[in-house]
């Protein structure tokens, strides 16, 4: 399953901000659980790509994380 979100970042105050399209509802609460989960995968990626690990079981393995076969 692929999920599209429209988005750009923005620089304020010296950070980087998500900014929505105008007329989408505009969050107002950040979810700590999905920033920490987002932030994870994108740790994860670049450690693939960058051959780090051959496979995500030995990823998996190294960051103490349950790799099950797909079904």
């Amino acid at each position: 399953m692929t999920l599209h979100v429209q988005f750009r970042i923005v620089k304020r105050g010296g950070r980087k901000e998500m900014q929505l399209p105008d007329g989408a509802a505009q969050p107002r609460r950040t979810d700590n659980t999905l920033v920490k989960a987002l932030a994870r995968a994108f740790r994860w990626k670049r450690m693939l790509d960058s051959g780090d690990f051959a496979t995500i079981a030995e990823l998996a393995e190294r960051e103490g994380r349950a790799s099950h076969p797909p079904t």
